[in-house]
């Protein structure tokens, strides 16, 4: 696997590529040129696959075109390629794109989880003062141009009562505004707000436009890893460059070698050690989502995904499958899930954890109410 510690993917108010949802844009433009353009827009979907990037894509073509452009704007065949004066709305030389970029457009109002310096990460929530920024923005008159836009990435990290201060303004909404919620986990948000927004649900991107994607933003990433890393992220094109940071296809690798029945104590043991030495909590995460995923394809084999992340890897499921009936893998994946979330809970000791989950019966012995 190539080596790239300082592998990071781009931030979307700054990424001018998005590859895979031209459908979607071509629905967004259709709206707009209609004069049917919603008020809200819920864009759903997996995490990692572009819903941020698309909606700066569209917040740049309503900021840049405003509604009197409509008509003009009409005439060519990729609307978000059009020149705009200064530049096109996805040239990253122009103005309207670098304002953008660096937050100091007057017209958009831009919300996520709070960097935490202490943890070095972003929060988890978004807070309700932040929420109540959106209301007041949205009632100023715009500055720049004919519309306001506000993106809120991600509506599923809002807390309850900073979804809640967003409800009247979905309901009455002031005329020229644009709201677009970009949504991981739709399950997750108030049934009141879905049912105010007009939703895109933005599927992941085919094998070619997520090679392109990465080909694009991450060059450094070795194609041949591609098939491994496209299998393992389910086709996102974020988690795959977070995989390869984290290095975590050699690890997808270990989880299967430390599970056959023929390994010995000492390599098991080996992997545990290793597995467990993470530090961050987005290699932790990392580390079990390739967990997560060599057990839900173990769990339904030989129904799995016959993409093969490793080489080999269909034969070291069956080596497992072999010896670990089809009720216990289920009862072995529902404990470890149980495990895995009390660890993350009360901080317990992850090399004990790890090895807990390598070992069916010993997990779903003492966990056996999740099974």
């Amino acid at each position: 696997m190539a080596k790239a510690p300082e592998l990071e993917t781009i931030p979307p108010r700054e990424n001018p590529h998005l590859f895979g949802h031209e459908a979607a844009e071509q629905t967004f433009v259709r709206d707009f040129e209609s004069g049917k353009l919603h008020h809200a827009y819920l864009i759903t979907g997996p995490k990692g696959i572009g819903k941020a990037t698309f909606a700066y894509r569209m917040a740049r073509y309503i900021l840049g075109h405003g509604a009197l452009n409509a008509q003009a704007a009409a005439q060519g065949p990729s609307l978000f390629d059009l020149p705009l004066e200064g530049g096109g709305v996805l040239d990253p030389t122009s103005p309207l794109f670098r304002r953008i970029a660096t937050g100091s457009h007057t017209d958009l109002l831009a919300l996520a989880p709070a960097y935490d310096s202490k943890k070095g990460a972003e929060k988890a929530t978004i807070s309700i003062e932040e929420s109540r920024k959106v209301p007041t923005f949205l009632s100023m008159t715009p500055a720049e141009g004919d519309w306001r836009v506000v993106i809120i990435d991600a509506v599923d990290q809002l807390t309850n009562q900073a979804a809640n201060a967003l409800l009247k303004i979905l309901e009455e909404p002031p005329a020229n505004a644009l709201l677009l919620l970009v949504c991981h986990e739709l399950g997750s948000i108030l049934p009141t707000i879905k049912s105010r927004c007009r939703q895109f649900t933005l599927q992941p991107p085919s094998r070619a436009a997520f090679e392109q994607t990465l080909q694009t933003v991450a060059p450094s990433i070795d194609i041949t890893d591609y098939p491994a890393l496209y299998a393992l992220s389910y086709g996102s094109p974020g988690l795959a460059i977070t995989l390869t940071k984290h290095k975590t296809v050699p690890l997808y690798a270990g989880w299967l070698k430390a599970l056959q029945p023929t390994a010995n104590d000492d390599a098991r043991e080996s992997f545990v050690k290793e597995a467990s030495s993470v530090k961050s909590p987005e290699a932790w995460n990392m580390l079990l989502h390739t967990w997560e995923t060599a057990m839900h394809r173990l769990s339904l084999f030989p129904h799995h995904d016959q993409n093969q992340i490793i080489p080999r890897e269909s034969e070291q499921l069956q080596s497992i499958a072999q010896v670990v009936p089809f009720a216990t893998r289920q009862r072995w994946l529902a404990s470890a899930r149980h495990l895995i979330m009390l660890t993350d809970t009360y901080n317990l000791d992850k090399h004990y954890t790890i090895r807990l989950m390598l070992d069916p019966e010993r997990v779903t012995a003492q966990f056996p109410a999740a099974a």
